[in-house]
């Protein structure tokens, strides 16, 4: 199971069985409940995780309490790199969503993984280079996008390895408006519009994309959805 876990790793993909058992006599497996956490913002990072099962949540802490989520992590997603790398302390905090098992592997043997295996590390700055593009586009989400752009824009980011027709997201409003850096009576407002529009549904903390095409138009990105056919799109140059 664990190692199938670590085949759909992207960067453990092209590692050898002989790798991958290496790679097992190194890590360990840790259990986590819904609402326990993995990690706080400022603790010494001494672990690199992998989610075998369950969703992480990535978030901060700013004035007054409020939440900014940076991600939710599923299975085969990992975390925790940074504060390895030279950071010395989490920059973010790390919670279960809901029930998880994660693959642990200490800083030590993560820092001996770097040196001994090129090709993980050549990944791994492939995947640190698209976080950095995602935090990028977010900011430029936040300073020019209304609140409805941007919840479609987080929408599209959760449904996008969803295979399932039509696409659901278990997922709270509170969650979503501290993904969104924001309180829930926006968030609320904009999810009424989207559901008045026929675009999405919402019920009991179930949202249900019905018009993906018309979701991304409203997130100002007009990129074909995975698995559809091209549309007709008219672009400003």
């Amino acid at each position: 199971m664990i190692r199938r876990t670590l085949r759909k790793v992207c960067f453990f993909r092209t590692l050898t069985p002989g790798e991958i058992d290496q790679l097992l006599s190194i890590s360990r497996l840790a259990r986590y409940q819904g609402g326990d956490p993995v990690f706080m913002k400022e603790d010494i990072g001494d672990n690199f995780f992998i989610v075998k099962s369950g969703r992480i949540k990535i978030y901060t802490t700013v004035g007054g309490g409020k939440k900014k989520t940076f991600a939710f992590l599923k299975k085969g997603d990992f975390f925790g790199e940074m504060s390895l790398l030279g950071g010395k302390v989490r920059s973010a905090s790390a919670q279960a969503v809901e029930e998880s098992e994660l693959i642990v592997i200490s800083k030590k043997n993560f820092r001996a993984l770097i040196l001994q295996a090129p090709d993980f590390t050549l990944k791994l700055l492939y995947t640190l280079a698209d976080r950095l593009n995602k935090c990028d586009k977010e900011i430029e989400s936040m300073l020019f996008h209304n609140i409805l752009g941007r919840l479609a824009d987080a929408v599209l980011e959760m449904a996008k390895d969803k295979r399932a027709r039509p696409v659901k997201i278990q997922v709270g409003q509170r969650d979503l408006a501290e993904y969104l850096g924001t309180t829930r009576v926006p968030v609320c407002r904009a999810i009424s519009s989207l559901r008045r529009s026929g675009v999405i549904d919402y019920k009991r903390g179930e949202l249900t994309v019905l018009n993906m095409d018309r979701l991304r138009s409203i997130s100002g990105n007009s990129a074909p959805y995975p698995g559809r056919a091209p549309a007709h799109v008219h672009g400003k140059f």
